[in-house]
């Protein structure tokens, strides 16, 4: 009996005694160098002396896929890592060659052309068996696909076209697949991917959607079940939102594939590349102009804005009293009660951060007063975190473009701060023959941090943002009523301006260029900035202007708090694509307003009893 073995493992098999003077058997053993088997002779149960021998092995590799599958020509598999797999199409003539990872996976590209072929893989490495090729593997049919498809076509919309609101339904033609094999449209907007669908009976339909307002290209491209692509469609011009003006923008570069950055920054070569079966179609250069990152081209702020048409068409101009009601009753009264409660018991903490243990001077001991910081620093830091905060809620890339946002978004807090606040209390103030201090309310910056937090992480659109960053404080000899006007005088001054700014973007249109774009997002700014921070200036509490004319005249700050919430609820809601989320938001008021309440009766009936109690 015979047991040939390898080195460090168990018997491959055993070999009966016989009177032949030869033994073979076949064993699977890992691909590898210096493998060394071991054979032992055992006679009459004693065991001969081990005859040992050292080889090489290199089995067959093999190939991924199913019987009959449908490719390129691109296939791969597993060997040895190292090892140079080579296919062999049809029994005969070499097809293409790979060489192994790591990992031992493999693929090459067969360059024979489309049809119907049988294929097999052997391997070979120069440090195994002096480079000998090992045995072939197991056989695999495949049908390779080199054809292209025919260019899609999109049947709607039509060229030229106009959709109202920010997103259509594109539909078209496509190359029918052979049955059970469905086919891919993939329809790119300003050459970036924006819906993809299945090919269905020589048709295709998906919907592209959130589209800024303004001219935008489309074109589609087919790919088959195989993965080849076709030529890009002829791009089309259509218009998305009611605006008119809208400019065309520059012939649009062919899209790249899924996977494949969006816009090359150089133009792809007509010659496929070393080892791709299925090439790309060729595109022509991409024009400067309509770079995505340049200063020219138009970023997603502001593009969710509604005009008044659209606000008004939109089916959802019946719901800004609910929302303007729910915000008086659920936010503005609640928060009167709680602060009114909360009065004297919360005090801000010491702005003072040296100086704590100084000794005290005498009376005799002259005193430096210190020196004051410049007023342009005091404000132009508060007004840049602002900006910041906006320019983040409604969403930044690395892009050249958003250093004109950011420009476009201190220019739209500078208009309102220095005209809706600084000049207009000033002319108050001087109506009323009285003189006030303007100055930096902290209040209104964390609402500005808060708004957009908000915004930011529920994605409402527009976004919900503030910009008003500083006040006017009268001493206590002011009468309340002086106090009162200037302060509606202030309100009222935001709000035009907001309103004004929110009527002149909706006559821009799809603004192209940087000094047009750059006036469309400051207006963007003016508008959404200055509806938000209305509706936190009218709130009365703090020192905020809605306090005093609260406290001079409860129908006069019902009746602007009203107008100016109802306003704020017509550009929230918007047109078609608002998402402002109003059942949402309610919910949310309303747990406030019960809070607030529950508050105000613990602090008003319950704590003064159980004081009583324990004295």
């Amino acid at each position: 009996m015979i047991s040939p073995r390898s080195a460090q493992g168990s018997p491959f098999c055993t070999i009966p005694a016989s009177d032949d003077t030869e033994f073979e058997c076949t064993a699977a053993v890992a691909s590898g160098a210096s493998i060394t088997l071991i054979a032992v002779q055992t006679l009459a149960g004693v065991a001969s002396a081990p005859l040992s021998a050292t080889v090489d092995v290199l089995g067959a590799p093999t190939i991924d896929g199913a019987p009959d599958s449908l490719t390129t020509g691109l296939v791969s598999g597993y060997g040895f890592a190292g090892s140079t797999v080579t296919t062999v199409v049809d029994g005969g003539a070499d097809g293409c060659s790979s060489v192994a990872t790591d990992s031992g996976y493999w693929s090459c590209a067969l360059t024979v052309p489309s049809g119907s072929y049988v294929i097999r893989a052997r391997q070979s490495r120069a440090d195994l068996g002096g480079g000998a090729s090992s045995s072939l593997s197991g056989s695999l049919s495949l049908v390779v696909d080199r054809d292209a498809p025919a260019r899609a076509v999109i049947m709607s919309p039509v060229a030229g076209s106009q959709v109202t609101g920010t997103q259509v339904v594109v539909s078209g033609t496509g190359e029918t697949a052979a049955p059970g094999l469905a086919g891919t449209a993939d329809v790119y907007l300003d050459n970036l991917p924006a819906c993809q669908s299945a090919i269905v009976g020589g048709t295709f339909s998906c919907t592209v959607g959130r589209v800024p307002k303004g001219a935008h290209s489309l074109l589609v491209i087919q790919r088959d079940a195989a993965g080849n692509y076709s030529a890009p469609s002829a791009p089309i011009t259509v218009t998305f939102g009611s605006r008119g003006g809208a400019a065309v923008p520059a012939p649009p570069a062919a899209p790249r594939p899924p996977g494949a950055p969006a816009v090359p920054s150089v133009p792809p070569s007509t010659a496929p590349p070393s080892g791709s079966p299925n090439p790309p179609p060729s595109a022509p250069p991409v024009p400067p102009a309509g770079s995505i990152d340049n200063w020219g081209t138009p970023t997603n702020f502001g593009a969710m804005l509604p005009t008044l048409s659209s606000s008004v068409s939109s089916g959802k101009l019946a719901f800004a009293p609910l929302l303007a009601l729910a915000f008086v009753l659920l936010i503005a009264l609640p928060l009167r009660l709680l602060a009114g409660a909360l009065r004297g018991r919360i005090r801000m903490p010491s702005m003072q951060f040296t100086g704590r243990n100084r000794t005290r001077p005498s009376a005799s001991t002259p005193v430096a007063e210190p020196t004051p910081l410049n007023p342009w620093i005091i404000g132009a830091v508060p007004l840049a975190a602002a900006a910041a905060l906006i320019v983040i809620a409604g969403g930044v890339d690395d892009q050249v473009r958003y250093l004109r946002l950011s420009v476009a978004v201190v220019i739209g807090l500078a208009v309102l701060n220095l005209v809706g606040v600084a000049v207009a209390t000033r002319w108050g103030s001087f109506a009323q023959h009285v003189s006030g201090r303007l100055r930096f309310v902290p209040l209104l910056l964390f609402a500005a941090v808060l708004a957009a937090v908000l915004s930011r992480v529920s994605g409402i659109h527009p976004p919900v943002i503030a910009g008003v960053l500083i006040g006017v404080g009268f001493s206590s000899t002011v009468a309340s009523r002086a106090r009162a006007i200037v302060s509606l005088v202030e309100i009222g001054s935001v709000t035009t301006l907001a309103a004004g700014a929110w009527l002149l973007h909706g006559l821009f249109g799809a603004a192209t260029g940087f000094w047009a774009l750059l006036a469309a997002e400051s207006l963007a700014t003016i508008a959404l900035a200055g509806l938000g921070s209305v509706v936190v200036l009218i709130l009365p509490i703090a020192s905020l202007p809605g306090r005093a004319v609260f406290e001079w005249s409860r129908p006069a700050w019902l009746a602007t708090i009203t107008v100016a919430a109802l306003f704020a609820s017509v550009v929230m809601l918007g047109g078609g694509d608002a998402s402002f989320p109003m059942i949402g938001a309610i919910l949310c008021a309303g747990a406030f307003a019960a809070l607030s309440v529950a508050v105000w009766g613990w602090l008003r009936f319950v704590e003064p009893g159980a004081s009583e109690l324990y004295d």
